[in-house]
Formats: C-alpha cells, structure tokens, sequence
C-alpha cells in the first residue's frame, strides 16, 4: 500500500492543462501554497509576478481532497466563475476553502493526476473526479 503522505510530498511545479478546455497554465509551489499562472505562453513566462489562482497550505488541501473524493466515491467537478455559488457536493464548492479564485476545479485535477491519486472522466457532458485505483486508498475506502 502507498503511504498518501509520501506521495503528497513530490513536488508540483510544471506546465499543466486545464481538465476541460485544456487551456495552458503553469505551477510552482512558494511558501507551502501552490501558485498556478493561468495562459502562459511560451516566449513570455513571468512567475514573478502573482498568479492567477493560488491554493493556500499545499499539503492539507491535497490530503483532504483526496479524503473529500474519497468519501463520496465521484465528485462532479462543477466549475464556474469566481462570483458565482457552486453546487453542493463538487470539487469547485470544497475547494474554495483554501483560496480566493474561481474555476478551482480546472486547475487542481491536473496536480492530483500528475500525483497518480486521482483521474478525470466524463459523463455525458459533465467532468468527474474519481480515485484512481491502487492509489494509496485504503481498503476502508
């Protein structure tokens, strides 16, 4: 069995896509949070400055992400802008605990793919989240 904090710890930094317009975005990871820059283009990267999106202490939200999509088994993504409400019981809505930004569903699937915890799939038209198996679940699970 995979020990879910070992797998947490390796690291994120890297070009991404988001999970359903697959629009480019870029992460790197500064004082435990993780900082996503959203449409980068390759000739002017500038990290420098602050990113779009940023979700605050790295490690508990990927620990309890995965606990939360452990628990209901699926979770329907359910993106949507900043100022709107988000659907009960989807990524978008348990995330906004841990940042400012809206669309928190797209960018954080890819990081928990990239860790091998998780995988994305669709369902009609709608994007889910499920665990991927033999992922560090428990058998309780």
């Amino acid at each position: 069995m995979t020990d879910i904090d070992a797998i947490i710890k390796q690291p994120l930094g890297g070009d991404y896509v988001t999970c359903g317009m697959k629009k480019p975005f870029h992460v790197e990871e500064r004082d435990n949070d993780i900082h996503c820059f959203v449409g980068f283009r390759n000739k002017w990267k500038n990290f420098e400055e602050e990113a779009n999106v940023i979700f605050w202490e790295r490690d508990r939200v990927l620990r309890e992400t995965v606990a939360f999509i452990d628990r209901l088994g699926e979770v329907k993504l359910g993106p949507v802008r900043q100022e709107s409400f988000p659907d009960p019981d989807t990524l978008e809505e348990f995330l906004r605990s841990f940042s400012t930004a809206g669309n928190l569903a797209s960018y954080f699937p890819p990081l928990l793919e990239k860790l091998g915890l998780c995988e994305v799939y669709k369902k009609g038209r709608t994007l889910y989240i499920k665990r991927k198996t033999g992922s560090g679940q428990s058998s309780a699970s």
